[in-house]
Order: C-alpha cells, then structure tokens, then sequence
C-alpha cells in the first residue's frame, strides 16, 4: 500500500484524511511516498502509525525532528524542561498527550490500560516532548530575532484553508474538531507555523542553507532536562 504526502507542504498522510493537517490542503493532491518494507514486523508499524497521528497533530514543525535528540524526561515533574530559559511544563505535554490519546483511538482500537497501549503512550510522550522542545528552540530564537507573527496573517492563513476546503465558518469548527483539537489549538498551531516558516527564511535569506541553519539553532539552545 503506498504512503501519501500533501503536496503542498510534505507532511504524511493518515489514511482516508480530507485534508492535510498541515496546511488544509485536500488530500486529492497527494503524491506518493517510496513504499515501506512490508516485512516489517508489528512493532515498527505501530511507530510508523503513532509519527503519522503525531504529524497531523502537532503540525509540521514535527518535520524537523531528528531521532533520539533528547532522552526521555522523568514523569511527575512540573517543569519537564527549560529551552533557553523558557520552561515546558508537565501541563504541557499531558494536554499534547491527552489530545494524541483521542486521535489514535480513534485510527487503532487500543487499550491504553493494557501492557500495549502503555508502551505506545510511552513512545508517544518521547516524540511529544522532543517536539516541544524544538519547537521552544525555534520560537526563543524567533523571539530572539525579533520575528513575530500578526493576527492578521493568522487569519488570513485559517481564511485560505477555508477557503481551499470550501468550508463555512461551522464546517471549519467541524473539521478542527475532528482532530480532536479546539480552534483555539488549531488557531495556536497556525500562528506557530508561520513563526517557524519565517525564522527559516530569516536564516535562509542571509544565505545559509535551510539544514545548516536549523543545525546552527540547535547547537545554540541550552536545554536542561529534569531528572
């Protein structure tokens, strides 16, 4: 079975999604992804399908995450971790959580009770983590350049997805909700992509290639992690 991406912006494709989560754009405008090995056993599978659930989640800053960046942090901490000064609270990655519970439930009939759902809450909150830090990298060093985004520009930007879906106002509600997220999440999600969309090509205008530059903000944060 082939793997789809949107083309408009990359990101994965669920199975039998409308749209991207991404960028709105319908999912008729897809291209197909090389095929994974179909030996692979169950448990890589889930991982495939738990990094796709999270793609359509958490937007496609998720792109930019690199396997194994941070080791998982201890639960029951209120603060999970500080990325340039700026903390990540245990509130934080629960809601993240909570919200990836109510979607993958919905693609994969699991028990999150049982020795298996657990596992997969445990990867999941991992791959919840590792992206909340990343995306406090991007948003200190945005801060730190003087980038902002204006509400004009996120709602110009809902207005086109819309639009691209041809959704009223009360389809549009509809459609955010069916990802198991409110519009105030999703209207937060749109502002941080274009954030992050504008700190790249703040780096990349001043001539450093797109991985060079998000290389750079990297090893710049100072991140600590609590134990």
């Amino acid at each position: 079975m082939e793997n789809l991406e949107c083309s408009q912006c990359g990101s994965a494709l669920a199975k039998g999604v409308a749209a991207c989560g991404s960028c709105g754009r319908e999912v008729k405008e897809v291209r197909a992804l090389p095929p994974q090995d179909q030996q692979q056993e169950p448990g890589r599978k889930n991982v495939y399908a738990i990094l796709v659930v999270l793609l359509v989640l958490l937007g496609s800053a998720a792109l930019l995450i690199f396997t194994g960046l941070l080791p998982n942090p201890l639960p029951g901490r209120a603060t999970i971790a500080i990325v340039n000064g700026e903390k990540i609270s245990e509130a934080e990655v629960n809601q993240r959580l909570d919200t990836y519970k109510e979607t993958y439930g919905r693609v994969v009939k699991l028990d999150f009770s049982s020795p298996e759902g657990k596992k997969t809450l445990e990867n999941a909150r991992k791959e919840i983590v590792k992206i909340l830090i990343y995306e406090h990298v991007l948003s200190t060093e945005a801060a730190k350049a003087k980038i902002a985004v204006s509400p004009q520009e996120v709602a110009g930007r809902i207005a086109a997805i819309k639009q691209g879906l041809n959704l009223s106002d009360e389809g549009f509600k509809k459609f955010v909700s069916g990802d198991g997220i409110s519009l105030a999440d999703f209207t937060k999600k749109i502002e941080r992509e274009i954030l992050f969309k504008k700190l790249i090509e703040y780096g990349t205008q001043r001539g450093l290639k797109k991985d060079v530059w998000i290389s750079t903000l990297r090893e710049r944060a100072v991140v600590e992690i609590s134990r």
